[in-house]
């Protein structure tokens, strides 16, 4: 992935991705909107690491070693998804898991599925998306079962290596392939935006404005 494309689309808004691949004809790449941001200036853009954590209530002699192997993976720039399955109620992610992924460089996390320790977590500054808060422990719970594998993470089939992107309006993943292509068509649609922009406040018609620029 180049480094300067992943760049551009880190500092664009999730909903100018959107529609940049909505015209290239990939209308489903924005997760459940149920998986929000712990606080709303949280935004996070970095490399997909799909981790799978399932249902499990048994007590292995190693707790926590699925997760414990997930965040000493991590590289720079990464960004781990987690798919939760169905019925989990227990907080997949937490104020120390927060503190080892930054210490790995690591540039969010989104968990489709539950977090805990809020508060800590936006003292930490650290990006969280998730579907709500429990303050169920994993252990006895749930286990990982897959780390940077193919995975189903909010509706949306997510690859390692793929370009995940959000704030507080959502997230949306950008196929590894796709990323050239859709910073393209996002530099173009940033630029055209700007000039309507100007054109709005400056008092013309907003019929006209898409008439000249095609942008809304």
């Amino acid at each position: 992935m180049s480094g300067d494309a992943s760049a551009v689309l880190g500092d664009v808004p999730v909903a100018v991705i959107s529609d940049a691949l909505d015209r290239l004809g990939r209308r489903d790449q924005v997760l459940d909107l149920a998986i929000r941001p712990l606080w709303p200036e949280a935004r996070l853009a970095g490399v997909a690491v799909p981790v799978v954590i399932v249902a499990d209530t048994s007590e292995p002699e190693l707790p926590y070693d699925g997760e414990l192997t997930a965040l000493d993976g991590l590289r720079p720039g990464d960004v781990p998804l987690l798919a939760v399955a169905d019925g989990v109620r227990c907080a997949s992610w937490g104020e120390l898991f927060s503190c080892a992924a930054l210490g790995r460089g690591a540039a969010g996390v989104v968990i489709d599925g539950y977090a805990r320790d809020a508060v800590e977590i936006k003292a930490l500054g650290f990006p969280t998306f998730a579907r709500g808060l429990s303050p169920l422990d994993t252990f006895a719970r749930a286990i990982v079962t897959g780390i940077d594998v193919e995975a189903r993470v909010g509706g949306v089939d997510v690859r390692p290596g793929d370009l995940v992107v959000g704030d507080v309006d959502g997230i949306v993943v950008v196929p590894q392939e796709m990323v050239a292509e859709v910073t393209e068509a996002v530099v173009t649609k940033h630029r055209l935006e700007g000039n309507a922009r100007e054109d709005l406040l400056a008092g013309m018609g907003i019929r006209e404005v898409w008439v000249k620029y095609g942008v809304l």
